[in-house]
Parts: C-alpha cells; structure tokens; sequence
C-alpha cells in the first residue's frame, strides 16, 4: 500500500510537471481588401506560403470569411509579409500569438 502511495505521488507530480511545460502559441492571419479597391486578385506571401484574397469586404471579414487570405497555425512571432495584385505592392511585418489577427490591404 505504501509503494502505491509513493507511486501516485510520483505520478501526480510528474502530470504536474507536464502542465507548467512552456507549450509553443500558434495563431493566425487574415488578409483582406475593402470593396471597390479595384485591386483584383491579390498573391500574400509569409515565409514562402502564399495565399489569394479573391473577395472584397465592407467591414473587417473577420477570421473564417472566404476570398480572404488565411494562414494558419503560424508560431507566435513576428512575420515579414508581402503581397502583390499584378500592379500594387504591400509588404510589412504581422505580431502573430493566440488567436487571429486580421490586415487590411488598402
């Protein structure tokens, strides 16, 4: 009875240990343009993934909209972007942590 007193302590202190692991943060991005910006299909790029935003919105779409540019599951960090429409350029940099941010290409 004491070796399984002394094994479950063991055991929870182990599960403790487990759950204060520093565990990596992912978040995601959206890129989106407002209607009527005339840009056409627009080409985002971060860390040599690209995705097309091919709808244009009001509002903010907010994350989950269609014709957006998604990227998921990105390391929190800091990301260099760029996009181009054939005839516009954008680039700059996106705080990427839990959750998703969303940036209007205007």
């Amino acid at each position: 009875m004491q070796q399984l007193m002394k094994l479950s302590m063991i055991i929870f202190i182990c599960f403790l240990q487990l759950l204060s692991c520093n565990k990596k943060k992912y978040g995601d991005v959206i890129f989106w343009q407002k209607t009527g910006s005339g840009f056409g299909i627009t080409n985002v790029t971060i860390n040599e993934h690209k995705a097309d935003i091919t709808e244009e919105y009001n509002l903010d779409p907010g994350c989950g909209a269609s014709g957006v540019a998604v990227f998921t599951n990105l390391e929190e960090g800091v990301y260099n972007y760029t996009a181009f429409d054939g005839a516009q350029s954008w680039s700059g940099m996106v705080a990427i942590s839990d959750g998703c941010v969303s940036i209007e290409l205007n």
